[in-house]
């Protein structure tokens, strides 16, 4: 906080420029206008070289209430302002009438060049660090990913190894002429829908269904089960079924079975066709009694048993 003084000439650009400051006063402020071919170095340099610890400059005539940001190097610590041509003539037309103007300049703590430096280096670190971590969770999670299914498939690679080993040991024939397959009431193959003929190759699964042999090797290395009963014929020849493949829970119901009607179906009705598959619906080694045999098939909403 300071008196203002005005100079003469007011825009102080001579070493010989005069301000009629009392002796004891200390700490003013001058207030200078802008222009007359000097820079504002050297007006505040000849403010400072008179006494003033500040120098207030105001534009131009004919700016109204513009401002622009000074550059004025070579002023050392000197406290360097401007202001608008209207504020500043008020100020200067005060003084002349003889009224005292006293300023408050208020001087932030400036901040020095390492602050920059800082601020940009921890930026540049914090970014760096970002960016490397992205990175390696990027590449650790691809080579893991990379790594399952790498695995996978050699999970499959030996698994359909083993199946095509296991569908090997099936047992195979060639159809006859004059075999029942061969026959006007036969059966087709149920994979590709065609009949029999003298000299097709057949195999014979685990549950007795038996099937042209390059229709049911493919089938079987695709979907593992018989193509009539269902029965998982890999399954039956010890080659499991993966983990991943296998459903988590299963829900077996028990509905009571003494609400259903039995039907009893007469031992003609049955088909005696061999490539059917009829006489044997089991898919395991199980075996019972003929008189007592009872099957029993589930649909979704009834139970059918049939006795014979």
């Amino acid at each position: 906080m300071g008196d203002v003084y005005l100079p003469d000439p007011i825009y102080s650009c001579e070493s010989d420029t005069f301000y009629d400051v009392p002796n004891e006063s200390q700490g003013w402020i001058a207030i200078i206008q802008r222009g007359y071919e000097c820079t504002f170095s050297q007006k505040i340099n000849v403010a400072a070289s008179k006494g003033a610890v500040a120098a207030v400059i105001f534009n131009g005539l004919g700016t109204n209430n513009t401002v622009i940001q000074m550059s004025h190097p070579g002023t050392g610590d000197m406290v360097a302002i401007m202001i608008s041509h209207r504020r500043g003539m008020e100020i200067v037309e005060l003084l002349r009438q003889g009224i005292p103007v006293s300023m408050t300049i208020e001087v932030v703590k400036q901040h020095g060049v390492w602050m920059s430096h800082y601020s940009v280096f921890f930026v540049s670190i914090s970014f760096f660090m970002i960016t490397a971590v992205t990175v390696c969770y990027f590449i650790f999670y691809s080579a893991r990913r990379l790594n399952v299914v790498r695995l996978q498939n050699l999970q499959q690679k030996q698994l359909k190894a083993e199946a095509k080993k296991a569908i090997g040991q099936l047992q195979v024939r060639t159809v006859k002429r004059g075999d029942k397959e061969t026959g006007p009431d036969a059966d087709t193959c149920a994979v590709c829908i065609d009949a029999y003929k003298s000299g097709d190759v057949l195999t014979i699964l685990t549950c007795n269904h038996f099937f042209h042999k390059t229709c049911i090797e493919p089938w079987l290395m695709e979907h593992r089960t018989c193509p009539m009963c269902k029965c998982d014929i890999l399954k039956a020849l010890g080659v499991e079924q993966p983990e991943e493949d296998q459903p988590s829970h299963q829900l077996t119901m028990h509905p009571d079975m003494t609400s259903y009607p039995r039907v009893l179906v007469p031992e003609d009705t049955r088909s005696e066709t061999a490539s059917a598959g009829y006489a044997s619906v089991q898919c395991t080694e199980e075996h019972s009694s003929p008189a007592d045999e009872t099957h029993v098939y589930e649909t979704a909403h009834h139970f059918l048993i049939f006795n014979h």
